[in-house]
């Protein structure tokens, strides 16, 4: 696709989307990070009528998360839910979250990150970063390498039989509307530059900050898809399009922006629906899907700038510097890259 229009836009938030083929996820375990509202919640009620062996949820607070599990258990009929809570904007929570999953769960077959902040106002975390790029990217890094290798422990090929875990990182198709970032470009550090504060104080780059997030989790998923086969595990993103979900509720915008939301967004159900499809489809032709952003259903082409030549050189550049900043934060972090991530 590349090029990305407005019409295109109308045309695919009106598609009618069709219901989900139930695959058997029996013995399976799932987890669903940002699980208590939103595409997470109906994402992790799909989950819960194809009945895994166990579904597992993080939220920011275990109440949530319990809460969580009641509603499905109440809708559903299903019961088998463990609960986790992890602060996202909290480094040392993450690592925290990811050590208890890994002793807790002996497995770990489908990994949706659905969790994500869309804010205009620049925000320092008490890790010292800036809050959408630790939420929607670093965080998505730290808590999958760090689960991969329960991950990697989980999948199995033999000659008759294999089985792929799946990772599936949520994006959006905002990220079209990036064109270029002539300032990260031209930048030693990628990362430092989108932290850093006289730079997040200019307009122009908190409004589109949700919308680099967004590439950047595409740029990362490519390089880590590039970095471990998919006989391994089968890594994507997924767009679900503009919903009735609260990531909007930090956004400015007024009367205008509600009635454009009001006519344009799907509903939370048809969203989940659309990001669960990129983590139990197509599985007599998985391998196709790995590495790719993945939107209504299907394989589609990223952004113009994601794949121009500078946007894989800005790839191959953010990889090393997550890979700096996140071997700081956790040394497990660089010794599962080192062993289980080709150069």
């Amino acid at each position: 696709m590349g090029h990305f229009s407005f019409p295109r836009f109308v045309i695919d938030q009106w598609t009618t989307i069709p219901q989900l083929e139930p695959v058997d996820l029996s013995g399976q375990t799932v987890l669903v990070v940002g699980a208590n509202a939103g595409l997470g919640l109906e994402a992790a009620k799909h989950f819960a009528r194809m009945k895994p062996g166990k579904l597992a949820l993080a939220c920011r607070t275990k109440k949530k998360c319990e809460d969580t599990a009641k509603e499905i258990q109440e809708v559903i009929g299903y019961g088998t839910i463990s609960c986790y809570a992890v602060e996202l904007a909290d480094f040392a929570s993450v690592v925290a979250f990811a050590e208890e999953f890994e002793k807790a769960e002996g497995r770990l077959d489908i990994l949706l990150y659905n969790a994500g902040v869309s804010t205009q106002k620049y925000e320092r975390t008490t890790d010292g970063w800036e809050k959408n790029l630790q939420v929607n990217l670093l965080s998505c890094a730290l808590l999958s390498i760090l689960l991969l290798p329960l991950v990697l422990k989980t999948s199995y090929l033999t000659a008759v039989t294999a089985h792929r875990p799946r990772l599936v990182f949520v994006t959006s198709d905002t990220h079209y509307w990036v064109k270029s970032i002539p300032e990260i470009s031209n930048t030693s550090n990628i990362l430092e530059k989108l932290n850093d504060k006289d730079y997040c104080n200019v307009k122009s780059v908190m409004d589109s900050r949700y919308f680099v997030t967004k590439l950047l989790i595409v740029l990362f998923t490519r390089e880590l898809a590039a970095r471990l086969p998919p006989s391994k595990a089968i890594i994507n993103t997924v767009n679900p399009g503009l919903c009735h979900s609260g990531i909007l509720r930090d956004v400015s915008g007024g009367l205008p922006l509600k009635v454009f939301v009001q006519i344009m967004a799907r509903t939370t159900e048809v969203g989940g629906r659309l990001i669960v499809w990129a983590a139990i489809a197509d599985r007599h032709r998985e391998e196709a899907l790995h590495g790719k952003y993945i939107s209504d259903m299907e394989i589609r082409e990223e952004s113009e700038l994601a794949i121009s030549k500078d946007g894989y050189a800005m790839q191959r550049k953010l990889w090393g510097d997550i890979v700096d900043v996140l071997a700081a934060v956790a040394p497990r972090f660089k010794e599962v890259v080192d062993a289980h991530l080709s150069n």
